[in-house]
């Protein structure tokens, strides 16, 4: 049996995937702020391998997840703008009014 490998793109991903993204990155950004916070050391995988880092270490990575939660909120932004009447995650539809 041969391997197929396909390269994946952002098409086929609707607002809701964005939005988990979203919040998996935030989750990460706010394991920075607690453990700079009570200066603990941060753990994290990079290029494959496990890293321990000081708190004051953690600059780039925060930087980079900063950045990231800023496309993800431009492209949900974008998402949202094609679909006006379209609920996003946990959003409910408003009462209508007689």
């Amino acid at each position: 049996m041969k391997t197929i490998i396909e390269d994946w793109d952002e098409s086929f991903l609707d607002i809701e995937d964005y939005q988990v993204e979203r919040a998996s990155t935030r989750a990460a950004l706010d394991a920075i702020h607690r453990a700079r916070r009570f200066g603990t050391d941060i753990i994290i995988e990079d290029d494959g391998r496990v890293k321990s880092l000081k708190p004051n270490e953690s600059t780039p990575y925060k930087k980079q997840l900063i950045e990231e939660v800023d496309r993800l909120n431009r492209k949900i932004e974008e998402l949202q703008a094609q679909q006006p009447n379209a609920l996003s995650l946990n959003e409910t539809p408003g009462k209508s009014q007689k």
